[in-house]
């Protein structure tokens, strides 16, 4: 099974740079493509048309990022009905007779932004959120994958900060019990290291302006 995953297009931003990208895979059989949130710049969702366009042939789970405002959310599900959207939900698919289970969220922040506190995102909110993906993670599949927008563990956004991975996710790979094959999430635009082996978990951030490219994941 061959998956490609992107995340960070930020449309208009690096919508050029997006095509050049898949210009480079578009022959190739792609059986699961996974995008992993910040579709778009500050929810403006009409710029997720040509990106649509492109993905609606192929089976496409999606999680939502930060600037894929809440409010606008609904017009996705509505106007791009092809694609699967998760927001702290599994879906089950069966894809060359194998059960590929996906756990999609926006994910966890070990430190909420300022304003998301003000807004109600706090640490209490993300504590919450992490049990959910926790419980959800205990899914069976012969292939699981956690797909989130913010890191499921900070050894894929090294080349950031240090005094921004809290505002960047949280170790969720280091610290579920039950955990998936793959995890993929993006957010971390200026990482150095996009992949990664947490207690035997793929760990991928497929950040689009980290790693110049669609990423390409093989698994069975």
């Amino acid at each position: 099974m061959l998956i490609a995953s992107t995340s960070d297009i930020h449309s208009p931003k690096y919508l050029t740079q997006f095509f050049m990208a898949y210009n480079n895979i578009r022959n190739v059989k792609i059986d699961l493509f996974l995008l992993a949130g910040d579709l778009v710049n500050e929810g403006e969702y009409n710029h997720f048309y040509p990106i649509y366009d492109v993905l609606k042939k192929y089976t496409t789970v999606a999680v939502f990022g930060n600037e894929d405002f809440t409010e606008k959310r609904e017009y996705y599900r509505k106007y791009f009905d092809k694609i699967i959207w998760l927001e702290d939900e599994v879906t089950k698919l069966d894809i060359n007779g194998k059960k590929v289970t996906i756990v999609g969220s926006e994910g966890v922040l070990e430190e909420p932004t300022k304003w998301q506190k003000l807004n109600g995102f706090d640490e209490e909110f993300y504590r919450k959120r992490k049990e959910k993906i926790f419980k959800m993670l205990c899914e069976e599949g012969d292939l699981k994958i956690l797909l989130t927008h913010y890191a499921s563990s900070f050894s894929t956004v090294v080349g950031e900060r240090k005094s921004a991975y809290p505002q960047l996710g949280d170790r969720i790979i280091e610290e579920a019990e039950c955990l998936p094959h793959i995890a993929i999430h993006g957010h971390a635009h200026y990482a150095k290291i996009t992949f990664s082996v947490v207690r035997n978990v793929r760990v991928y951030n497929v950040a689009l302006p980290a790693n110049k490219k669609i990423v390409l994941i093989q698994t069975f």
